[in-house]
């Protein structure tokens, strides 16, 4: 894939001007984050310094983003409802924000009272699922408007919906979060240095954000102003000062999740940005493994010890080969090859589609893109998460697999591995449908 050097444009996390433009980005249709069909365009960069990946925030992704953010409705394809997560084994499915909690309680069990701040609220899934716990919490919300103010406040434990800056809410926290907010946000590491004083000491920060390299689907979303791996995410929190206790991609699949924690004062900006930001020259390896830290299946964690009323219980995971020779990533690469298996997708979809009797799994960012690149040549959706199922998604029926139209070909818009899960469980139900399912990912 062809790409060009933009000495215009700097990085928003680092401030370095070796940024790569990949051109071929601007031929993609594109995603909004709550799941409608975007126009072709946009300007996809990596940083040779710092290794993110980003948009370009020029005018037009900041006038783009106001677009979709001033038309936005959440979790529409299943009337609000947080979407589901689902067990590849049984297919049994729980909202995101619950996995994400029980993962946290059994590693970094929750003391009992506290004070959460959940930045970029919406309409309260995760605050919802936290009131769940029964723990004697007071939460606080924080949007950049009052949309879901009724429906936020009427949540257990819920004190208010701020509509300013986290900076601006009163008092402190045990703990902040930033569930799928980070992605949005310019300059993402002066922001979370921000949110340092309204930590307690000992307080904890919890991100979720979208795994690029897990899902490259997500890099089409285009009110995303970064695009995170493992790697880029843990070493942007470390340089804000924060010390990373969990930096993982298995606490719910296709997510990466950090736990971070404030503890004493801060370095001086520049130090932790030395500490913690590898430079390097454009397209060397400059990272470690990205699955070096985390609390789960192929991770490295910190070990137990009581911290600020945190009982850290997360004890060491196995390795992944290659641990031993700290296996590297070229973030060039790693998004050059993703794009490219993107454009590998539509070659596989575009003639089925064209056979008639084609349906696509799933009705997330995907789906939306691959219905948006086959000019609408889907007849159905199918899905297994039962807020979703017989709604209509662009016109189109969603079914669960049981009742889509038999011989039919189904597209299983999924990251690889989980469509291979998804296809596997459901040939054994004995479904007369064709499934067909992404080639092989790049290798991390």
């Amino acid at each position: 894939m062809g790409n060009s050097a933009a000495n215009s444009v700097r990085c928003h996390i680092c401030g370095s001007k070796a940024v790569t433009v990949f051109p071929q980005y601007q031929t993609f249709h594109r995603v909004t984050s709550d799941c409608k069909a975007w126009r072709p365009g946009g300007r996809m960069s990596v940083c040779n310094e710092c290794g993110c990946a980003q948009a370009v925030l020029d005018q037009t992704w900041h006038e783009e983003a106001k677009q979709i953010y001033d038309a936005y409705t959440i979790y529409h394809q299943s009337k609000g409802i947080e979407q589901s997560v689902f067990d590849q084994a049984s297919g049994q499915a729980t909202s995101r924000s619950s996995r994400l909690l029980q993962r946290l309680q059994a590693e970094i069990p929750l003391p009992e009272k506290g004070r959460l701040m959940d930045i970029g609220c919406g309409n309260g899934a995760l605050l919802s699922a936290f009131s769940g716990l029964s723990l004697g919490w007071s939460l606080a919300g924080v949007e950049v408007n009052d949309h879901y103010r009724s429906v936020v406040e009427s949540i257990t434990g819920v004190e208010q919906l701020f509509t300013c800056s986290p900076e601006e809410v009163p008092g402190r926290f045990q703990l902040i979060s930033l569930m799928h907010a980070l992605e949005h946000i310019p300059s993402p590491r002066e922001f979370i240095v921000r949110l340092w004083d309204k930590l307690e000491i000992g307080g904890l920060l919890l991100i979720q954000v979208p795994d690029c390299a897990q899902n490259p689907f997500m890099f089409l979303v285009a009110d995303h102003a970064s695009h995170f791996f493992v790697s880029t995410l843990k070493e942007l929190v470390q340089s804000a000062g924060y010390e990373v206790l969990v930096a993982a991609n298995d606490w719910v699949a296709k997510e990466i999740t950090v736990v971070a924690q404030r503890r004493g004062e801060r370095a001086s900006p520049d130090e932790n940005r030395k500490d913690a930001t590898r430079r390097h020259a454009p397209h060397e390896p400059p990272h470690p493994n990205p699955l070096s830290l985390g609390g789960g299946e192929g991770a490295q964690t910190a070990g137990e010890g009581e911290v600020q009323g945190f009982n850290v219980r997360i004890g060491p995971g196995k390795s992944l080969p290659g641990d031993g020779a700290r296996a590297s990533v070229d973030p060039f690469s790693m998004v050059s090859e993703r794009l490219q298996w993107l454009s590998r997708q539509l070659e596989t979809a575009r003639p089925l589609a064209k056979e008639g009797n084609f349906g696509l799994f799933g009705t997330s960012i995907a789906a939306t893109w691959l219905f948006a690149e086959l000019n609408g040549d889907v007849g159905f959706f199918v899905d297994e998460d039962p807020h979703r199922i017989g709604q209509t998604c662009f016109g189109r029926p969603i079914y669960p697999p049981g009742d889509a139209p038999a011989d039919s070909y189904v597209f299983i818009a999924l990251p690889t591995p989980l469509a291979a899960a998804v296809k596997h469980r459901l040939e054994r139900q004995g479904l007369k449908l064709r499934f067909e399912i992404p080639g092989p990912l790049p290798s991390v």
